[in-house]
């Protein structure tokens, strides 16, 4: 079973501490100090935290199996977002974690070797994440995502509306470039820029299915290869047990890096 370290620790973006769930496989503990570990970063949904993925799911076993190393952090309800009014939590994300963690942890720092994903809230924040940084991530991997950003404040999502004003503002007003993925995704092939791996499954049965349905309809008139599955299945921790281990599958992990 993978090693499980709990982290505090200050980030500067939000200016509070934060909390993040980390697993490393237990070759960790012979104390090589020149092995690096491939890394994914694995987002949890709306309502989640740093824990979502270790209660509702066999990550721990998975990553042994793939001798990988998981980042889990706490980004709470805030969209993977720089809040209109509120906490930086994307900066959070993109700038103060991966800098703590390739700090005191074996992580690998090349591209090839750093990996994104998450489920529902999280797979938004997956994308969003490895579409800003395309030269950072080998590839993203979205479960049920929520990929429409608009959509919370829409009401089309179950958000809380106050906490929307908190995230784009009232009236909301969402700058493209930063919230949305579909332009992203847009920005960088116009700009001939080079594109993470893509992915993303949901279940038939997931009100979230449109939204991968439409990310992977996108990618193909655009011509960006994006990987998409789906088959029956729900918006719950059995459907997103089963799909983070594909997701490792497909990423095709070596685990330690070379």
């Amino acid at each position: 079973m993978s090693v499980y370290v709990h982290c505090n620790f200050r980030s500067k973006a939000i200016a509070m501490p934060v909390d993040v769930s980390v697993l490393l496989p237990d070759s960790f503990l012979e104390g090589d100090k020149n092995k690096k570990y491939q890394t994914l970063y694995l987002l949890h949904g709306f309502c989640g935290d740093h824990l979502s993925w270790m209660r509702g799911s066999n990550i721990a076993r998975y990553a042994q199996e793939k001798e990988l190393m998981v980042v889990m952090p706490s980004a709470y309800n805030s969209a993977y977002t720089d809040m209109k009014y509120g906490l930086d939590y994307f900066s959070y994300i993109s700038r103060d974690l991966p800098d703590f963690i390739e700090r005191l942890f074996p992580a690998s720092e090349k591209r090839e070797d750093r990996f994104v994903a998450g489920m529902s809230m999280g797979g938004y924040g997956a994308y969003k994440l490895g579409l800003a940084f395309p030269e950072k991530f080998a590839a993203v991997g979205g479960i049920a995502g929520s990929y429409h950003a608009e959509y919370r404040y829409q009401g089309k999502v179950t958000t809380i509306s106050t906490l929307c004003e908190g995230l784009y503002g009232d009236p909301p007003a969402m700058t493209p470039e930063i919230h949305d993925i579909f332009t992203m995704l847009g920005n960088l092939k116009k700009d001939g820029r080079q594109i993470p791996r893509l992915y993303t499954c949901c279940g038939f049965e997931d009100r979230r299915y449109q939204d991968s349905v439409d990310l992977k309809q996108f990618a193909d008139s655009i011509g960006v290869p994006l990987t998409f599955e789906d088959g029956h299945g729900q918006h719950n921790e059995e459907y997103f047990d089963k799909s983070v281990r594909r997701v490792l599958e497909w990423m095709e992990l070596k685990g330690t890096a070379v």
